[in-house]
């Protein structure tokens, strides 16, 4: 008998658990015939783009011919500038997804390990098993909040690197000023520390305790930042790290040479140099959270004060989270059922337009 041959497949490729998209939004709605519906379910700025980003793009849709320019330089220099720092401090790459990839196959080895917490940015679990990397997490601590005591007396010789994101994703909860400055103190200079800042903007606006990790100026710290959601260009798959320039200089080395594109580039630069946009953003999520805390409260039910653009509920069980989120769905509200998180029994509702946030607020009562 002749032996057939196939591709291997890597263990950890097989085992890998993958980002299942579900259903198309459209279908959802046509199969359900909804009249009016709300999409709170990806953390997107729904008020969407500056104006000054749709020109841009449609200025540089006519140089679709031409190759973008690998180094980013013209986005790069507007972050640096903005930052107070050198252009060799910035890295852009196809947002924070494609920028943690770029992480573990910079900085850690085979027998390595990234140090984290349960809870937190599902694509970390994900990019970290693609890699074959070691993970290893802690529980969050009370409150739904990174331990930072227990993370730093959890470091053993395997640890290379540690995954913050602040705030966080899902529970929106953020560590302070103070504890971001013990963490750093109490960390070897060895091990890299990331801290994912893709909901900075919306923190910034909403604490004065929340810390800007890059301002810090450590040479073990790497800030992640996003144009997904204040900016609201999740469409154009950009996001871009501040860190020491040999960091930097990695991280580029690995990173697909022509990306991002010349319109997510175009569209990146347009959205950071108008903050005037990003205000206005950030003034309708101040609103919606003080309405949707209202509200869920008067509803009694148990949420996590927020520093993003959404709130995580506490449903208790695994059962009254996936009903609550069926329930919104039939009408018009889409949420998120936090079971990939390992929340089970928790959802998270996004921050919309004031027509969205209505009616989700509307669906609560009824």
């Amino acid at each position: 008998m002749v032996e057939i041959k196939m591709v291997h497949i890597p263990q950890h490729i097989q085992d890998l658990n993958s980002y299942k998209p579900g259903k198309p939004i459209a279908e959802i709605i046509a199969d359900l015939q909804l009249k009016e519906w709300a999409i709170l379910w990806n953390n997107e700025n729904n008020l969407g783009p500056s104006p000054k980003v749709i020109e841009a793009i449609e200025k540089e849709s006519k140089n679709l011919k031409v190759y973008p320019d690998p180094a980013s330089v013209a986005l790069r220099k507007s972050i640096a500038k903005a930052h107070n720092c050198d252009i060799e401090n910035v890295v852009v790459d196809n947002g924070s997804e494609s920028l943690l990839d770029n992480v573990f196959r910079s900085f850690l080895n085979a027998d390595d390990e990234l140090l984290t917490c349960e809870g937190t940015f599902v694509a970390l679990y994900i990019w970290a098993k693609a890699n074959n990397k070691k993970l290893r997490k802690l529980p969050l601590g009370r409150g739904y909040r990174f331990d930072v005591k227990r993370i730093v007396e959890s470091i053993n010789p395997e640890t290379k690197a540690i995954y913050i994101a602040n705030p966080n994703n899902p529970t929106g909860t953020i560590i302070t000023n103070d504890e971001l400055d013990e963490m750093i103190q109490l960390v070897p200079k060895d091990v890299l520390i990331i801290i994912d800042e893709a909901y900075y903007s919306y923190a910034h606006s909403l604490s004065d305790d929340y810390p800007d990790s890059f301002e810090l100026r450590q040479p073990n710290v790497i800030t992640l930042r996003t144009f997904s959601k204040a900016y609201g260009i999740a469409g154009m798959r950009i996001g871009f790290a501040l860190g020491p320039a040999p960091l930097i200089e990695a991280m580029a080395k690995v990173k697909m040479t022509f990306a991002p594109s010349n319109i997510a580039q175009a569209a990146a630069l347009a959205a950071f140099e108008d903050q005037e946009h990003i205000k206005s953003a950030l003034e309708l999520n101040k609103k919606a959270l003080t309405d949707f805390y209202l509200a869920l409260h008067e509803a009694e039910l148990d949420y996590i004060p927020s520093y993003g653009n959404f709130v995580m509920v506490d449903l208790k069980t695994e059962e009254a989270a996936k009903q609550f989120t069926d329930d919104m769905l039939n009408k018009g509200v889409f949420i998120r059922h936090l079971k990939a998180f390992g929340l089970t029994h928790c959802v998270r509702i996004s921050t919309g337009t004031e027509e969205e946030n209505g009616l989700f607020i509307k669906s609560l009562d009824s």
